[in-house]
């Protein structure tokens, strides 16, 4: 049980150091098992009527996961609310060694512990990068189709969007690198997001591509933001690169993003990482976090966060081949009984975009096709700009039966349709 009594919260530090020790090798996850979450508070599923518009649909579109969390994490929880003491958390500095251990492990590239801020989520990180280093006017940059947040993050400040749209050709997306020079160069331009791996055309940039982006950005003095939070769901071989380390150039010029809450299923409780090479841009962003009064996480945010950076890599180890057994099964169905409907092969995340242009339909009508025909309940494709009316997001990170359920009923209005 935790003892949280000593001065300074140094019964925590001691009691993670301890449990760091602990390592839980062997335990098995099934996948498959179906869990229901309906009347758990969940937006996915119970809060599914009004962000897709039919309670009776199968909930496939935010980002989070049908899968049960680590054990680890879970034992940390349940020890947690045996104490019965549920005060204000004192943040130590656990988290660093975490990530720095993390991200070496995953992607060979050592960042330093002194560069890191522990923050409550990715998306507030680029609120404050943004009310930080721009000013009303100023232009950001992203690449549609792309996460919606970046662009309410960029038109709820009065920051114009400046939109380097992705190439779509021959099912596959890529950088059109000359446009992005040019709006880089103009003199509004201050900051760019890229999304690393996207989101959610699911593309693992190549590192000649990470590279050449960090490039443009420093030579313009544009200020780049690296979303890296699906960097750990890595499919069928691809690999990722975090954007600018290991050139001290543009690793002054970059700020990286970081949080376990996808890979492991545990969005709700509120952990993520800013990695800020540069002191004095370390500085204004801390600087803003305390002006919003954003330095405050859960309770159960720090054990989380650096229990699934420590101790859960037989769980994401598990998950990414049942991830790409989902993706592969989705694909071959496609192409067996849904040849109009086509994906866009995914090398990153539990996220997948489908190509539904050979259908026809008017976005209204391939909307209303899927979730209310269908009972699919999906992401528009134009919430991540105009360049994805005709496409919808789809999320499989869920237990085979649930992706073959909504599979099925997808068939069953595809062949009344045709």
């Amino acid at each position: 049980m935790f003892q949280f009594m000593r001065a300074r919260g140094l019964g925590f530090a001691l009691y993670m150091r301890g449990y760091l020790c602990k390592e839980d090798k062997g335990m098995q996850y099934n996948f498959d098992q179906v869990i229901s979450r309906k009347n758990t508070n969940s937006s996915k599923w119970d809060n599914v009527k009004a962000r897709v518009g039919n309670e009776n649909a199968i909930p496939m579109w935010v980002a989070d996961t049908d899968f049960v969390a680590p054990q680890p994490i879970r034992k940390m929880l349940e020890e947690r609310i045996q104490h019965g003491i549920f005060g204000y958390p004192y943040r130590t500095d656990e988290f660093r060694a975490a990530t720095k251990r993390w991200i070496l492990k995953q992607h060979q590239v050592e960042l330093q512990e002194e560069w890191m801020v522990f923050t409550t989520g990715v998306v507030p990180i680029i609120y404050t990068i943004i009310q930080a280093f721009t000013s009303p006017g100023d232009e950001v940059i992203i690449q549609q189709p792309v996460y919606h947040p970046f662009i309410h993050a960029i038109r709820d400040h009065g920051r114009r969007l400046s939109n380097n749209a992705l190439r779509y050709a021959c099912g596959q997306y890529t950088i059109d690198f000359d446009d992005l020079a040019a709006r880089c160069a103009k003199p509004e331009a201050k900051l760019m997001i890229f999304s690393n791996p996207h989101n959610p055309v699911g593309r693992c940039w190549k590192k000649e591509e990470v590279d050449r982006v960090a490039k443009i950005c420093v030579e313009n003095n544009v200020l780049l933001i690296s979303d890296e939070i699906h960097s750990d769901l890595m499919l069928f071989g691809h690999k990722h690169t975090p954007a600018a380390i290991g050139n001290p150039c543009w690793e002054n010029n970059t700020i990286l993003c970081y949080a376990p809450t996808k890979t492991f299923n545990i969005a709700g409780l509120r952990g993520s990482c800013a990695v800020i090479p540069n002191s004095s841009i370390r500085e204004r962003f801390s600087h803003q976090l305390l002006c919003n009064s954003s330095v405050q996480e859960c309770l159960f945010s720090l054990p989380a966060y650096v229990i699934a950076y420590t101790q859960c890599d037989d769980y994401l180890e598990q998950l990414l081949p049942y991830l790409e057994g989902n993706i592969t099964f989705l694909n071959s169905f496609l192409r067996s009984y849904m040849p109009r409907i086509r994906l866009v092969q995914p090398e990153a995340t539990f996220l997948t975009w489908l190509d539904c242009s050979a259908l026809g339909f008017e976005k209204a009508s391939l909307y209303d096709f899927f979730v209310n025909r269908a009972l699919v309940g999906i992401s528009k494709g134009e919430s991540f700009g105009a360049e994805g009316e005709q496409f919808v997001r789809l999320n499989i990170g869920c237990p085979r039966a649930t992706l073959q359920k909504a599979l099925h009923q997808l068939r069953n209005a595809y062949m009344q349709c045709l």
